[in-house]
């Protein structure tokens, strides 16, 4: 059987909610050009209370709101650049439950090396009653590349 219009338009909102959420953990992870980087009150805030944030190549799994926002200024400091650019996604909606994958390459200043990273985001969300929310980000690194001439700021 097949969706009505409304089912059908709930999944496009749906899809849309997710795509913004993640476009605000982007938000909220960047920074170094006009303002400090990983800001660990709005990450933590996108998730729920028991979420998880995962990555393999900094420090494993981080479980809860204070873990992740503990993680994420702990990162602020190591961190002073970090621009994210996330594409390729594929959001799927089963309810009140979705997940999505995506690509990223991000440029970004990491314990005083200039780097190139490649990867990709496998998320789970749930929807709240604030909206939807992060239940698992998990990040898989694919590469890496040095920048040996570091960035150059435009407002430098």
């Amino acid at each position: 059987m097949s969706k009505s219009i409304e089912e059908r338009l709930r999944i496009i909102e749906d899809v849309q909610q997710i795509a913004e959420l993640k476009a605000a953990y982007c938000n909220a992870a960047d920074g170094g050009w006009d303002r400090p980087t990983h800001d660990g009150a709005k990450v933590a805030a996108l998730f729920v209370e028991d979420g998880v944030f995962e990555s393999g190549t900094s420090g494993g799994a981080s479980a809860g709101r204070a873990a992740i926002r503990a993680r994420f200024e702990g990162l602020r400091r190591d961190s002073p650049l970090a621009f994210h650019r996330i594409t390729n996604p594929i959001i799927k909606v089963d309810g009140d439950t979705a997940s999505g994958e995506w690509h990223l390459i991000a440029n970004i200043t990491l314990a005083g090396q200039h780097l190139w990273i490649g990867g990709i985001y496998n998320d789970r969300f749930v929807r709240t009653p604030d909206g939807w929310r992060f239940k698992h980000l998990r990040f898989t690194r694919t590469f890496t590349s040095k920048n040996p001439e570091g960035w150059k700021l435009a407002s430098a």
